[in-house]
């Protein structure tokens, strides 16, 4: 039976070996019958390749015909995390490294789907599988079900031919010493979101109701999300008291500079998800809008013409691709208080950063940083940190100088200690290290008087926290996923430390 995984230093490309073999007969079998029956035996076999890699992929209803077992495979392969107190799976023994390579992997089987998504019968298809590796990375079988779906045969065979070329390229990364099984679930392909008007006192959502009102001085807000727009229709500047403008999610290739010139009631503005590049963001010097987002577009940077909003407060650049943070455009807008740069591809914070004295919220999700400046502890007026899905290993001393901090999110790291000073934090109300590489809760968590909430979710805890008995204002406490004790933690040595949190009025999850 042929191996559906193949490894990636050996792939090679059908099309390339096609486009060779081609040139190749033409130059010395033009025009023979020789050449014309070989090329199509070749064309024919590399074809092929993708329904032969499909035998070790199988739908799950077809198990019992094909003599398949998902049982007896579940007794040769344990589950990546194990379910009993004291045992170890590939995720206890590996770790973090475990967690970061499913992440990764999930990114790439989006991204191949994403990528490829035209080779799908239909968008939005959920699929449930079960995988059974090998200790080489290799895969035994492979079980789908796609129940809930009508879906013909021939789209199922295309669907299994889909994940055939998936597997085909993508081994699990590492080695393990008696393989594995894991499941998921996943949604292949988003399907175009239904629109969503707004409704309510002083809102139109239409360009046909926009037109049609004969009390245009009563619209505070118009929503023209989603209506498919290449350019910003004229009907917006018909409305003398209008405060928020909803362009998001349609084909706008320019923000021209007449919305903020023409409209000086409009307080908030939004083009999320269109096509604006850098050269085309247009804002006139202004002081009415306060809310900017820019998220979702072609811009490599934040648009100079961004700082002509003197009394803007809140800026959304996320889900760009911003080759930097100019810290020079930023600090000219005084009362900037919220700063959102999720998915923005950022690799660093510039050490300028202190710069930003009154922004409150700062949000880096999703991004490239392996390491935050010193500077950041210069942001004094700093309440809301969001750092979570980056590569950081540590968390700089200097945040212990944010004496203004409440919540902290920097779960999806590599960290695996805090620094001592952190027990000055003490109106953090907040702490997320779920999915990082802790040993042990750190000490310094016992000083953190006002603590309401922490995760240590999907850490390598072995001792339990005893720390956290201390927090009289702990309400909830997340200790999942963690090899201090299996599914039965109230049969662990640490069942009285767990009943002595909840006495406390404190919720235990693990």
């Amino acid at each position: 039976m042929t191996e559906i995984m193949v490894s990636q230093k050996n792939h090679i490309n059908p099309g390339s070996l096609l486009g060779y073999l081609t040139t190749f007969f033409v130059i010395y079998l033009k025009n023979t019958f020789i050449m014309k029956a070989y090329l199509l035996f070749v064309l024919f076999g590399l074809l092929a390749l993708p329904v032969l890699a499909q035998d070790r992929i199988v739908l799950l209803r077809d198990t019992t015909r094909l003599q398949l077992s998902p049982a007896e495979l579940g007794k040769k392969y344990p589950p990546a995390f194990a379910r009993v107190a004291g045992e170890k799976g590939v995720f206890e023994r590996h770790g973090k490294m475990f967690m970061d390579t499913m992440n990764a992997r999930t990114q790439r089987f989006y991204r191949y789907i994403e990528t490829n998504k035209k080779q799908l019968p239909m968008l939005g298809i959920m699929l449930q599988t079960q995988e059974f590796v090998r200790p080489d990375g290799t895969f035994d079988r492979v079980f789908f079900d796609f129940s809930g779906m009508d879906l013909t045969d021939q789209q199922e065979g295309q669907l299994l031919n889909f994940v055939a070329q998936w597997y085909g390229q993508n081994p699990f990364p590492f080695k393990t010493t008696s393989g594995f099984r894991w499941q998921y679930m996943t949604v292949m392909g988003s399907v175009p979101p239904k629109r969503i008007g707004r409704s309510g006192p002083g809102t139109i959502s239409t360009l046909e109701a926009a037109e049609k009102t004969t009390r245009p001085d009563t619209v505070t807000m118009l929503a023209f999300n989603q209506l498919d727009l290449t350019s910003v229709p004229e009907i917006v500047y018909r409305f003398p008291k209008l405060e928020e403008l909803d362009l998001s999610k349609n084909n706008l290739h320019e923000l021209p500079a007449r919305l903020t010139a023409d409209i000086p009631t409009l307080k908030r503005l939004s083009v999320l998800y269109n096509s604006i590049p850098n050269d085309s963001v247009f804002i006139t010097r202004n002081k009415h809008l306060v809310s900017l987002n820019l998220q979702g577009n072609k811009l490599t940077r934040i648009p100079e013409s961004v700082r002509q909003n003197r009394r803007l407060e809140s800026l959304w650049m996320g889900n760009n691709s911003l080759t930097g943070v100019d810290t020079k455009t930023l600090r000219r807008m005084r009362r900037l208080t919220d700063l959102n740069l999720y998915n923005a591809g950022l690799t660093e914070l510039p050490k300028t950063v202190n710069r930003l004295k009154r922004v409150k919220v700062l949000d880096l999700y999703y991004n490239k940083l392996t390491r935050l400046p010193d500077q950041i502890g210069r942001m004094k007026r700093l309440e809301q940190l969001a750092i979570a899905h980056n590569d950081l290993h540590e968390l700089p001393a200097s945040l212990a100088r944010l004496r203004r901090l409440q919540v902290l999110f920097a779960h999806h790291n590599r960290i695996s200690q805090l620094p001592d000073d952190f027990k000055k934090l003490n109106q953090l109300r907040v702490l997320n290290l779920g999915y990082n590489w802790f040993n042990v809760v750190p000490s310094t968590i016992g000083s953190l008087s006002a603590l309401e909430e922490v995760d240590f979710n999907n850490n390598n805890l072995r001792e339990f926290p005893t720390a956290l008995i201390l927090l009289r204002n702990l309400k909830k406490v997340y200790l999942g996923s963690n090899p201090l004790f299996g599914s039965e933690a109230m049969n662990s040595p640490y069942a009285n430390q767990i009943r002595q949190l909840e006495a406390n009025n404190t919720q235990v999850t693990y």
